[in-house]
């Protein structure tokens, strides 16, 4: 089980559908996370580099994510069946030189230290993650757009 996210009966319910919408640059690609339509956050990732693991964001597609309890960033969620890579994980950051592929929610951007950067990470992520954790099903579907 997932803590204080006890396992629930499905009945039914549909999953979530997520749909993340991106703009890749130099130094980041940064985008919109949507779910049913709805902005939920924005985000900051590494740039299109191939998807070179540890230094690129993953490639546009339809994954499903999961729970799953990462020894360094306790309960979150990871995207699943990604060709070539693995543990990519939602979790908090602020700039995308702290990510190795994951996916970190945040609020807005602005420029700190010269460089783009994502603010209110764990703002963003903690709302994300109730989002998430409390709906009925917990494996949902996100689809990644990059530009």
């Amino acid at each position: 089980t997932f803590g204080r996210k006890q396992a629930r009966l499905h009945y039914g319910v549909k999953q979530m559908k997520l749909k993340l919408i991106t703009f890749s640059m130099e130094n980041q690609t940064v985008g919109k996370l949507y779910c049913e339509g709805v902005e939920i956050c924005r985000t900051i990732e590494l740039p299109w580099r191939s998807n070179a693991v540890n230094v690129s964001c993953i490639p546009a597609g339809v994954y499903d994510i999961e729970p799953i309890i990462s020894p360094k960033f306790g309960e979150t969620y990871t995207v699943k069946n990604v060709l070539g890579r693995s543990h990519i994980l939602f979790h908090k950051a602020n700039w995308a030189h702290e990510l190795h592929g994951c996916i970190a929610p945040v609020s807005s951007f602005d420029v700190m230290c010269g460089e783009l950067a994502g603010l209110q990470s764990g703002k963003a992520y903690d709302a994300l993650m109730e989002l998430l954790f409390n709906s009925p099903d917990y494996v949902h579907t996100l689809e990644i757009e990059r530009h």
